[in-house]
């Protein structure tokens, strides 16, 4: 019951509910750091485990299935930072300078722990049928939440116009695939020429 007291449960309820949550930081963090530091392959569950700083009990409590594990934490980082794109709530009044700050932060975010994380995962689950099954809904759920940050740093007036969608889908797109260059070929991210393409494309299709 959530009668006297109001207080969301009692004190030794509470006390028991953070440590949990606590641990499931650690553990979603330290997953993501062994895919970017070691790969799919690399990314064990004693490898986790060691990084989290907690007990192999506790790790297999909070998630019994390795995959389970990595797709779940590559997902809570995105979601944190797609989120935190969202919370910004001032962009260019004018649509063309608008664009350029969407395209460079858009282009920010292709060079974050998350976009490795994750493209560990997606490069193992073409041979594993069990990743591949577990990663198909969260990224699609991811995907969604990338869109809809995308229509909120354009603005309404140019989400509304015919060629929208499809600028928003050339942009990501495009962006993924330059990023994974960078895991051979290290350069300036901010001044890679594709910056300048993906704006001028953008502004062309969206303002004539």
């Amino acid at each position: 019951m959530a009668g006297a007291g109001g207080g969301g449960g009692s004190a030794a309820g509470r006390a028991t509910r953070r440590p949990s949550l606590v641990t499931r930081q650690q553990v979603l963090d330290a997953a993501v750091q062994a895919l970017v530091e070691h790969g799919y392959a690399g990314a064990s569950t004693l490898r986790i485990q060691q990084l989290a700083g907690v007990s192999r009990g506790r790790l297999l409590h909070q998630y019994p299935s390795r995959d389970d594990l990595l797709v779940a934490a590559v997902a809570h980082l995105a979601t944190a930072r797609i989120a935190a794109l969202g919370a910004r709530t001032t962009w260019p009044a004018d649509p063309g300078e608008r664009i350029d700050a969407a395209v460079a932060v858009l282009w920010s975010t292709y060079r974050e722990d998350y976009f490795w994380a994750a493209t560990e995962l997606w490069l193992a689950a073409r041979h594993t049928l069990a990743l591949a099954q577990a990663l198909r809904p969260a990224e699609r759920a991811v995907g969604e939440q990338v869109r809809a940050a995308t229509d909120r740093m354009l603005g309404a007036d140019l989400v509304a116009l015919p060629s929208y969608a499809a600028t928003r889908e050339l942009l990501n797109t495009s962006m993924r695939g330059v990023a994974l260059t960078y895991a051979f070929d290290q350069r300036p991210a901010a001044t890679d020429p594709h910056v300048g393409l993906w704006s001028t494309h953008a502004r062309a299709a969206l303002l004539g």
